[in-house]
C-alpha cells in the first residue's frame, strides 16, 4: 500500500488508529466496532483510515499481530540462552499455549472465536521466525534431524493452528502435552 503521508507521521498515525482499534474491539468486539465510529473519535476521515489499512480485517490482523509480537518478543527474553534448543522450544511452546490461554479467557469481547482465521494467522506470523530459528539451531547442533525447515515449521504451526481453534473452543481444555508431544514426533 503506499501512502500519501510523509514517512515520519505514517506510521505513528497507523499506530494511533490501531489503538482505537484495540480498544473498540476489546469493548465491543469485532462486529459491533464500525470504521465511523474510531474514525470519529480520531477526529479523522474513513477515508484516512483506509489509507493505512484496506479493510476493518486488516487492521483486526494487524492489532492481534501486534500483540502476539509483544508476546513473542517478551518469550523469547525469557527463553534465554543456557539450555539446549529442545528445552528453550518446549518452554516456548508451553509459554504459547499459557499466553493464548489467558488471552482466549480475557477477550471474549474481542471476539478472537469470531474471526479465529485472521487471529490464527496474526500469531502464526509472529511466532514464525523464533520457531523458524530454533528449530534451524537443533538442526544445526544435532538436536533434530536435518530436514527442510519450512516443511518442518509449517508442520508445526499447523499444530500450532489446531491446538489454538481447541483452546478457542474450550481454554480450559488440556491439549498443551499433545500438542508438544506432536510437535517433538514431527522433529523426530
Amino acid at each position: 500500500m503506499v501512502s500519501i503521508m510523509p514517512e515520519k507521521t505514517a506510521e505513528p498515525q497507523r499506530e494511533r488508529i490501531a489503538d482505537a482499534f484495540l480498544r473498540h474491539f476489546s469493548h465491543f468486539g469485532f462486529k459491533k466496532t464500525s470504521v465511523d465510529q474510531v474514525s470519529h473519535e480520531l477526529k479523522i476521515s474513513k477515508k484516512t483510515v483506509y489509507q493505512y489499512f484496506d479493510t476493518k480485517e486488516k487492521i483486526f490482523y494487524y492489532v492481534v499481530h501486534r500483540i502476539a509480537r509483544e508476546y513473542c518478543r517478551k518469550m523469547e527474553l525469557k527463553l534465554g540462552k543456557s539450555h539446549s534448543v529442545r528445552t528453550k522450544l518446549s518452554r516456548l511452546l508451553r509459554m504459547i499455549f499459557a499466553e493464548s490461554k489467558k488471552w482466549l479467557r480475557s477477550n471474549d469481547a474481542f471476539e478472537f472465536r469470531y474471526k479465529h482465521e485472521l487471529g490464527e494467522l496474526a500469531f502464526r506470523d509472529a511466532y514464525g521466525d523464533l520457531l523458524r530459528r530454533l528449530i534451524q539451531s537443533g538442526m544445526e547442533q544435532g538436536e533434530f534431524p536435518r530436514r527442510d525447515v519450512e516443511t518442518t515449521l509449517g508442520f508445526i504451526q499447523g499444530i500450532l493452528g489446531e491446538t489454538m481453534k481447541a483452546l478457542a473452543n474450550n481454554p480450559k481444555q488440556s491439549v498443551d502435552a499433545q500438542a508438544e508431544q506432536a510437535v517433538f514426533r514431527v522433529l523426530g
